[in-house]
């Protein structure tokens, strides 16, 4: 899958499943530990390390992460406003079709050479996602988080241009609504928890069906950004 990066194709990896099934473990690994890697750190690092023998092509990777809650998106690499603050308000986000594909306008991108520059921004991401959660119900486990890598490269030979984009996700877990009692709040949550992973369930079936001629992708944030 990440030779198909480098080859110009546009990859996603996502975990799927219950809350509390360990999407988030299998996605970004737990600690420093070299067996405890996620699917996300593995992918970065092997990204840089086939890019680092490629003498054949230049390539400038950029980075950006995003999260999706209750149909919302917010940048996680700007600071969120702190609490009670007059002045400052979560800049709402929004996705555009435009000729490389669907993009949200605004978002925060960063040049990065290597795995640790990577790791250093999921670190503050992250970070993000904790303090956003604290004035947000703790939202960091119901929401979409979305780490995109998009790689530009040139052939150094004859001047060939290849562009391709690494989307790693951490999806939020399907509830049983009926299961929890939730209200308030937390059911605004579940339900459009849910009604993102259905509608992600629907696009791929489409996909892989070869009587459907449509493939629902504006039913949710989620699809349409990734289609």
């Amino acid at each position: 899958l990440i030779v198909s990066v480098l080859d110009g194709f546009n990859v996603c990896i996502f975990a799927y499943g219950q809350t509390g099934s360990g999407k988030t473990f299998t996605m970004e690994g737990y600690g420093d530990a070299a067996e405890n890697k996620g699917v996300s750190p593995r992918a970065i690092d092997d990204l840089f390390t086939i890019i680092d023998k490629n003498e054949n092509w230049a390539y400038v990777v950029q980075f950006s992460m995003l999260e999706i809650y209750n149909e919302t998106i917010r940048d996680l690499l700007v600071e969120p406003p702190t609490s009670g603050s007059k002045t400052a308000e979560v800049v709402k986000l929004d996705i555009r079709q435009t000729s490389t594909g669907n993009v949200v306008t605004g978002l925060t991108e960063r040049e990065v050479g290597c795995g640790d520059e990577v790791r250093d921004l999921m670190a503050r991401g992250q970070k993000n996602r904790a303090v956003g959660a604290h004035d947000m119900n703790e939202h960091s486990s119901r929401s979409h988080s979305i780490l995109t890598l998009t790689v530009r490269g040139v052939n150094n030979k004859d001047g060939s241009t290849m562009r391709g984009k690494l989307h790693l996700i951490d999806l939020a877990g399907s509830e049983r609504v009926g299961k929890t009692d939730a209200t308030g709040d937390r059911l605004k949550e579940a339900q459009n928890i849910n009604r993102s992973l259905s509608a992600l369930g629907d696009v791929i079936n489409s996909l892989g069906s070869k009587k459907s001629s449509h493939v629902p992708y504006r039913n949710s944030k989620l699809t349409f950004l990734l289609q």
